[in-house]
């Protein structure tokens, strides 16, 4: 009997572990697979540091931390710090700490990040002056490191990203779509946050010499390749409506973190520090919505849609009741006109990929911005709609 009770009351009080689960939302910028291999490391290191909260990695996009947070799914999230300053005011966020990317045998930083503008290496864009009326691929419009900074760069070298350049790409995450849009062809040039193209390089997917910098800059104590200003790296930030003990113990426990922790060398990084002042990510955020720079997820229309609607409506103001409508144009891209005339012959996206030597995926990706360009549903009208349509080259 004595045996009997002593099991019911071990089973009957919770332990240690029994401890309420923290989520932790991490923007997940290379691949959700991506973010909780890299990042769980480290929610094993803060469940083990608080004893009484088990930590759990959240992969969040950019508009999932928004809604995260709408839905109180999220305890604690780590984002850059655009994105952070975005959501601070409106969701009463508490910033912890930074993260330290300065790590025993890494490239210096300063704890600070930016933007790689770049291009292929054989193209014809050897400077920012080159790419008016240019196609641009980024993450989207409201992605701080996948497209502000490049935006916020173009501006103050007298360039409006939507008044000058061409169509813009808006590939989302992982940002390597990117850097494979513009090798592909299916982009003139793209950005994405610094590190990127050396941790591809470093993985093989990529050869560092078939990309050419543009605007390249140099800061002191910063050592990856870099066009736009520097800013704070990413802060990890508390939800509104956790305790003070807990926020601290959360803080302390980072902040102890050594950079040759096995959960900092798997994350890649070098520990946390203090947060760190914010004031220019403040600024470059004033300075893009002060010219006009769409912010959100929604749809963006590219210069060639708004031109288009333009010179239809001005040509219905001026033509002449009985005059024939003008002959359509659909721009294409050399990349796109190739494979256009590739699928007219009837080759299947596999055939195409191989004649061309590029991914299926990337084949997939133009059939649809050609079914877009086009107004088409299916392959059969894409043919029959391109037959009858005129399709001058833009600069590729």
């Amino acid at each position: 009997m004595r045996r009997l009770a002593a099991l019911w009351l071990c089973l009957a009080l919770p332990g240690p572990a029994s401890g309420a689960e923290l989520a932790l939302g991490v923007l997940a910028f290379r691949g959700e697979a991506a973010a909780q291999s890299r990042w769980q490391p480290t929610a094993d290191y803060l469940s083990e540091a608080l004893g009484d909260h088990q930590v759990r990695i959240l992969p969040l996009s950019l508009t999932g931390a928004a809604a995260a947070l709408d839905s109180g799914t999220v305890d604690l999230l780590l984002t850059n710090p655009g994105h952070a300053r975005r959501l601070a005011g409106p969701y009463r966020l508490s910033q912890l700490a930074t993260l330290r990317t300065d790590r025993p045998g890494g490239p210096r930083t300063g704890n600070r990040y930016g933007a790689v503008i770049f291009a292929r290496a054989d193209s014809d864009i050897r400077t920012l002056s080159d790419l008016a009326g240019r196609s641009f691929a980024a993450v989207a419009p409201d992605a701080f490191g996948g497209y502000q900074m490049a935006a916020h760069t173009l501006l103050r070298n007298g360039i409006d990203p939507a008044r000058d350049l061409g169509d813009r790409l808006y590939l989302g995450f992982p940002q390597r779509r990117i850097v494979e849009a513009v090798l592909d062809g299916a982009a003139d040039f793209g950005t994405v946050r610094t590190g990127l193209l050396e941790a591809m390089a470093e993985a093989g997917e990529i050869d560092l010499g078939a990309l050419r910098v543009l605007n390249p800059t140099a800061v002191p104590c910063f050592d990856l390749r870099l066009s736009t200003a520097v800013f704070p790296e990413w802060p990890l930030m508390a939800a509104w409506g956790m305790e003070d003990d807990l926020r601290r113990r959360i803080a302390l426990a980072l902040l102890s973190m050594p950079p040759t922790h096995p959960a900092a060398v798997a994350g890649g990084y070098g520990g946390w520090i203090p947060p760190m002042n914010d004031d220019a990510v403040t600024g470059l955020l004033a300075e893009i919505d002060a010219a006009g720079v769409r912010q959100g997820g929604g749809l963006v229309w590219t210069n060639l849609a708004l031109a288009t609607v333009a010179a239809l409506a001005v040509w219905r103001r001026r033509a002449p009741a009985a005059a024939p409508p003008p002959e359509p144009q659909v721009h294409l891209t050399p990349r796109e006109r190739e494979i256009l005339t590739l699928i007219e012959q009837g080759l299947t996206t596999k055939q195409i990929a191989r004649q061309l030597g590029i991914s299926p995926k990337t084949v997939e990706f133009h059939r649809s911005h050609l079914m877009r360009k086009f107004e088409v549903r299916n392959m059969a009208e894409l043919v029959a709609r391109a037959a009858s349509v005129q399709q001058p080259s833009v600069p590729g």
